[in-house]
């Protein structure tokens, strides 16, 4: 049977055929007995089957390369390739001439297979993540195998090939690189296994295809021809080339993040073949003794060499890499040593029946406080503050839970100071590497704190401290149900700084700041110590006091304490300044919301500053209609002035010695388009609770001073002719009167001298010392003061004694009740008298009959307003009177009757 193979016909002498080469005799036998059954004895057939699977792994291989996308796929692809193109000149060879030769052009491609193939390992070796030191260690490792390989073909085939002197040098050259290069395959075949991926199945199947080419060819060059043995030879290069191609279909094992590249034992197992290696040139010298070979010192001995250095270098090697494990390993144990010292967490390790295991000295460091000594368990629970109790409780919920992890924040006294502590318990017994209870212990005092002062900012106001209004209803509900279990009665107090605004204005938000903390440290001292003071926003406090009994004695007697206290003067920035305070009451119990009880408190506060402030007021049911309707009459308000639904009726003033118009009160009038016509006592003092009465005052005071001015430059007959205006108390607290004043007498043209403003005691009492200082600017512009409503509920002596006045005006109740045939009251004379002692314009108002008229003017009062003389006019009107005034002539009485 004519052999199919394509390799090279031997050209081996009977040298090749020594004892050296026996074992490779057996290996070629074990391929002969396969080769038998692969191959068929028909040579065309044979050789058509070896093409056919040699082609069909090269077409394997490279759909293999493609689909992997490795370009070691691609080299292995490369190499069976070369291969077959080898094998197809050595057929076309001998068909031409019988033998292809001991070297061809076939060889060219057959070698230039396994550089290939050499190429492919290398890259198929490359591991990512290896440093410098492993990838030497792996070439050592390659070259030590490469060595030990070589020397046994050496002494089974290429140095009987190298000897042969029947070839020719070309020839012995290239039969001897084929075994050579099987060997250096072998050695890179070592490296790819020691870097090979757990499951990665292609670094196996390349080393098995290597080994097969391998044992083919150092077969080829030992046994003679024959056919059964050529049959064997081609049956190990095809396999080789069948596993080749199988490789290139491989695709990368995916390898999870922190995990090494390595098997587990690949480095005992890479020493054991550097040591074995070692073995090999002594076990070739042992075989050639025993089997009386030739002798082969001088290769055993430089292969002996060699290896010797290599594998000192590889020792080397794993001294150098195993220094810096251990360096690695000394570092991250200071790495966590610092880290731990500097850690905000304790570790201490018990075991389940208490003892502490672990070294307390980091639960020293996380507390702040010296390390001691060795301590026991009870030492380190009294070390952290934590009540022994509880922490007993905790260590046995952590038994109890069975590993799960039990977290926990316990209060701690430590060194005089409340802390926090963070525990966190873990049962580990059952890890042999701990066993124990794992406990972390952190500081969590001022997180605490921090969420302890964020609740606190929620819940309280930030500028005096006290409860803000969600706390202080929160406080209300809570008294409330208490009464519903224990009785008694719940009372709130709402409270509000008078004329706040008009001193935040003038003084600046500042100094009204420090007012609101005075305030705010007043009240604190004039309510008991378990009531609540809370500021609800601007100038607006409440008092929560819960009382025995269901009435309101001890809210009132909380509520005059208040206003006691408020009434003080305050030392300011800008001066000490007097302020008063209006107060409601109101009263609940049982199921009462704490909504309701609140905005009844709000209630009776707006009704204390509609009756004039700086009072007290209880709550009555028939405040909530009174409220809606001033609510609705605000929110009509509001639109007014803008509206234009103000207007201004004139009332004279008539001097009582000849009966002529000495000037008029302008008094202001409100057509609300939905409400209709609202007097001034309604609708006033919702303005002046409402802040709306400065922009009022401001539009009066100029259209009634462009009005005088008109008429005086238009009518120079009525001689010197006053325009009066009334002031309200929030007005006369505004720091903008002055200002207002002068821009309305500026742009009217008005003398100074004509007007007239006009104050009530109300209005000087609130703040007298701020009133005197209003009224020290405004006399300072030109203008004449009057007195309104004098003698009515204030010791008026000694207001005329702080405030200096130009005109005192005789309230209307002292002189409408003058019945006819009655004298002139005692009241009236002594004020018309004190007017004059002080050099003062009495003027009366209320008069409506002849009697009082004469009464008056026999008493020596200058001036009288009424409706004998003149009901308020409209603008038209009294211009008209002031002309038919004008057209009398000289010493005439121009008003006989009263207009009505």
């Amino acid at each position: 049977m004519t052999p199919t193979s394509s390799r090279p016909a031997t050209g081996g002498t009977g040298t090749a055929r020594s004892g050296h080469g026996l074992l490779a005799a057996g290996v070629v036998a074990v391929a002969v007995l396969l080769g038998v059954q692969c191959v068929t004895a028909d040579t065309g057939t044979g050789v058509a089957l070896y093409q056919s699977i040699v082609w069909a792994s090269v077409a394997g291989a490279w759909v293999g390369a493609r689909r992997s996308g490795r370009r070691p796929a691609v080299w292995l692809a490369l190499g069976v390739t070369l291969s077959a193109v080898g094998d197809a000149f050595w057929q076309v060879l001998t068909a031409l001439s019988g033998s292809a030769g001991d070297a061809s052009v076939a060889d060219v491609f057959y070698l230039g297979s396994y550089v290939a193939l050499g190429v492919g390992l290398t890259v198929l070796a490359r591991t990512p993540g290896h440093g410098d030191g492993e990838r030497l260690a792996g070439w050592i490792d390659a070259v030590v195998v490469f060595v030990a390989a070589l020397l046994v073909v050496w002494q089974v085939s290429i140095a009987a090939t190298v000897l042969d002197t029947t070839l020719d040098m070309l020839s012995r050259v290239v039969l001897a690189l084929y075994p050579a290069m099987d060997a250096a395959l072998i050695g890179l075949v070592v490296r790819l296994l020691a870097t090979r991926r757990r499951g990665e199945w292609s670094s196996l199947a390349v080393a098995a295809a290597c080994t097969c080419w391998l044992v083919s060819d150092v077969g080829y060059l030992l046994v003679p021809v024959a056919t059964a043995v050529g049959s064997w030879l081609d049956t190990g290069w095809l396999l080789g080339s069948l596993l080749l191609a199988a490789a290139a279909w491989s695709r990368p094992v995916a390898v999870p993040a922190g995990t090494g590249t390595e098997r587990s034992g690949a480095g005992l197992a890479r020493l054991a073949v550097c040591l074995g290696a070692l073995m090999v040139p002594p076990a070739l010298e042992l075989v050639a003794d025993l089997t009386g070979g030739e002798d082969s010192s001088g290769s055993v001995f430089l292969a002996m060499a060699v290896l010797t250095a290599l594998v000192f270098l590889r020792a080397a090697l794993l001294l150098r890499g195993e220094a810096a494990a251990r360096a690695l390993v000394r570092s991250r144990e200071r790495y966590a040593a610092k880290l731990a010292a500097h850690s905000s967490d304790a570790v201490l390790v018990l075991a389940r029946d208490g003892r502490l295991l672990g070294d307390p000295a980091s639960l020293a460091h996380v507390l702040g406080i010296p390390a001691s000594g060795p301590v026991s368990t009870g030492d380190a629970v009294r070390l952290s503050g934590v009540d022994p109790a509880t922490a007993t409780e905790l260590f046995t919920r952590a038994l109890a839970a069975g590993g799960t992890v039990v977290d926990a924040e316990v209060p701690a006294r430590l060194q005089g100071e409340d802390r926090w502590l963070g525990v966190r318990l873990t049962d580990a017994s059952g890890d042999p590497d701990i066993g124990g209870v794992v406990v972390h212990v952190t500081d969590v005092t001022g997180r605490r704190r921090a969420e302890e002062a964020l609740a606190h900012s929620v819940l309280h106001d930030g500028l005096t401290g006290l409860a803000n209004r969600t706390l202080f209803t929160d406080r209300v509900g809570q008294a409330l149900r208490r009464t519903v279990r224990g009785g008694g009665s719940a009372a709130v107090l709402s409270i509000d700084v008078d004329g706040f605004k008009a001193l935040n204005d003038g003084l600046g938000h500042s100094a009204g700041d420090a007012l609101l903390r005075e305030v705010a440290d007043r009240l604190r001292g004039a309510v008991r110590a378990d009531d609540t003071v809370a500021r609800l926003g601007g100038d607006e406090f409440a008092v929560l006091v819960e009382q025995a009994g269901e009435g309101d004695d001890e809210a009132v007697a909380t509520a005059t304490r208040v206003r006691e206290v408020l009434s003080r003067p305050v030392a300011l920035p800008g001066g000490p300044v007097t302020v008063s305070a209006s107060v409601g009451v109101a009263v609940g119990r049982g199921r009462t919301a704490a909504t309701s009880l609140v905005a009844d408190a709000d209630l009776a506060l707006y009704a204390a500053k509609l009756d004039g402030r700086d009072r007290t007021v209880r709550f009555e049911p028939g405040m909530r209609a009174a409220a809606q309707a001033a609510r609705e009459l605000e929110q009509e308000l509001r639109g007014a002035l803008a509206g234009g639904q103000f207007r201004l009726l004139y009332q004279p003033v008539v001097a009582l010695a000849d009966r002529r118009v000495t000037g008029f009160e302008a008094l202001l009038r409100w057509d609300s388009p939905r409400l209709g016509p609202v007097g001034p006592d309604r609708f006033v003092p919702v303005a002046e609770a409402a802040g709306l009465m400065d922009g009022i005052g401001a539009w009066v005071l100029h259209e009634a001073c462009a009005t005088a001015a008109t008429w005086l430059r238009d009518h120079p007959g009525v001689g010197d002719l006053s325009m009066a205006v009334n002031v309200s108390a929030t007005q006369l607290g505004s720091p903008d009167l002055a200002g207002s004043i002068a821009a309305a007498l500026a742009a009217s043209g008005l003398p100074a001298s004509a007007l007239v403003l006009e104050v009530t005691e109300t209005a000087l009492v609130g703040d007298p010392e701020r009133a005197a200082a209003s009224l020290a600017e405004l006399r300072a512009l030109g203008v004449r003061l009057a007195l309104d409503d004098f003698g009515t509920g204030y010791s008026s002596l000694a207001h005329l004694r702080q405030f200096t006045v130009d005109v005192l005006k005789i309230d209307r109740s002292f002189v409408s009740g003058i019945a006819a045939g009655e004298p002139l009251p005692a009241i009236v004379r002594g004020t018309i008298d004190l007017g004059r002692t002080l050099g003062l314009e009495v003027l009366a108002e209320g008069v409506e009959s002849e009697h009082q008229a004469r009464l008056l003017a026999a008493g020596s009062c200058d001036t009288a307003q009424g409706y004998l003389f003149a009901r308020p006019l409209e603008r038209c009107d009294a211009e008209a009177l002031l002309l038919e005034q004008v057209a009398v002539r000289p010493g005439a009485v121009p008003l006989r009757t009263s207009r009505r």
